[in-house]
This record gives structure tokens, sequence and C-alpha cells, in this order.
């Protein structure tokens, strides 16, 4: 049993029992953790404005029970520009599933703190939320030992060239256009075709895996590039995890959304 304290990311909340909220944090040195906020619901508690999508330095307790406790806690930043934009909003709270999602409990992976604060912090400020946010994304699945080999064919061996390049998410490798699965259907060593995409929209996946954290959404995907990128996001994470994240799912309809206000008539 121990009190200690760690720079934490409240990634979800939930109402428990009378007063008290349960929630998911991210510590730099403790990793995903499950915490009650007792009292946090009530107006006058010193726990009182707690919300998700926020960086804070949390004191906690650590019993025997499998639940820590919050007894303290000192906002950083509530990143308060997020609630001002249905389409960055939506990324964000996909951003905070994600890493509750991939992560196990108490599994300590420092460097996943600073790559969410700083996509929640470009979200806020900038344009082109489906490129930070997949950027992000992307080095998350990285962190957490996801590591597709898209650099050359698995075939030949060579780097690829435009117009068109096969990935396999399931594999994480990649075919060149000359040695294209969809060239070959007749060779049962292929496996899984995987999915087409432009030699474009490779090359901007490659420069986000270039990308350290103070660099987020320096490369911005639009139009075909942007909507391959983002299929290609789903399938990957759907082949590797069982299931497509609700989440992500909802992203999806918040840009259809957000696009179709775009090409209202004025």
């Amino acid at each position: 049993m121990a009190q200690y304290q760690d720079h934490m990311l409240i990634l979800k909340s939930r109402p428990y029992r009378e007063a008290d909220l349960l929630l998911t944090l991210f510590g730099i040195k403790s990793g995903k953790i499950g915490a009650v906020a007792k009292g946090a619901r009530r107006p006058k508690s010193r726990l009182a404005g707690i919300y998700p999508l926020s960086y804070a330095v949390c004191q906690i307790y650590h019993g025997r029970s499998n639940l820590d406790t919050l007894t303290a806690v000192d906002l950083v930043d509530g990143f308060p520009s997020l609630q001002k934009d249905l389409d960055k909003l939506s990324w964000a709270m996909f951003l905070a599933d994600f890493v509750d999602e991939m992560f196990q409990e108490r599994d300590a992976n420092p460097a996943v703190v600073p790559w969410l604060i700083a996509a929640w912090e470009r979200l806020g400020v900038a344009p082109g939320s489906l490129s930070i946010a997949l950027t992000a994304s992307w080095h998350l699945l990285k962190l957490a030992g996801y590591t597709p080999k898209w650099d050359t064919c698995e075939i030949c061996h060579k780097p690829p060239v435009p117009p068109t390049v096969v990935v396999d998410w399931e594999n994480d490798v990649l075919y060149c256009h000359e040695h294209s699965p969809a060239s070959h259907r007749e060779n049962n060593h292929y496996g899984h075709f995987g999915m087409e995409i432009s030699f474009g929209t490779l090359r901007t996946w490659q420069q986000w895996m270039t990308l350290d954290v103070s660099k987020i959404g320096n490369y911005d995907a639009k139009g075909l590039i942007a909507e391959q990128l983002f299929a290609l996001f789903g399938r990957y994470v759907e082949s590797h995890i069982g299931r497509m994240p609700r989440s992500l799912q909802f992203v999806r309809e918040v840009e259809n959304m957000v696009e179709k206000e775009r090409n209202k008539p004025l």
C-alpha cells in the first residue's frame, strides 16, 4: 500500500456510486490504471471538475483493491479548444479510446503520454484533424508493438515505385505494382491480398512515420490519399485487435457530416 504521484492523462470517466467518478488514467510512470475519485461529483469537492481529455499531476493511493484512489489533482492542461469543434473533439475522444484499447493495465510506456498530449494540442489549434490523429495513432500502434514493413516489396525487396502498391495489413508486408498479388491470384503463397493504394498514399504514411512528436501534423493528407489512409488504418486495426473500435466508426460519421456541411451550396 502506497501513495504516489504521476503525470497522467485522463482518458475516460463515468459516474460511480452516489457521488464518485470512475476514471481511466494513463500515467508516465504507472501506465494505464483504473481509479476512483471519491466525492468528485459533489460541487464543493476538491476533485470537482475532473473530466476526460485533460492532463494533470495526480496524487494516487494504491491499496489492496484493483482500483486505485485519486486523492488530489493539479490540472496542467484541459485542452478547452477541443470542446468547440465536434470534428476535433471526436478525434480526441477516439485517441483516448484507442490508448485504452491498445495498452494493458499497469504496463508502463512513457512515450505514449507525449504523443497523446501533442495530438490533443495540435487538434485544438490546427487544421487537418484526420492527419494529426492518424499520425499519432500509427505511432501509438508502433509503441504497442505493431510495426508494418512497408518500405520494400516482399517479393523483389526493392522500394516500390508509382503508380500503386498493395499493402497486406494482415502480414505487415508490401508488394510493388509489378508483383501485386492482384496480378498473380494463382500464387497462393501471397496469402491475404490486402488493399491497393496509390504511391502517394504510401509516401504520406512513410512521412508520418518519420516524424518525431514535435512535428505531428506537418504532413496533411487530403482527398483520395486521406480516404485511403483512413480505410487502411481501420482495416489494419480491425485485423490486429479483432474488431473495429466504435469510436472510429463515430469519427467516420462525424467526418461525413462535416464534409456535407462544407459542400452545401451558399
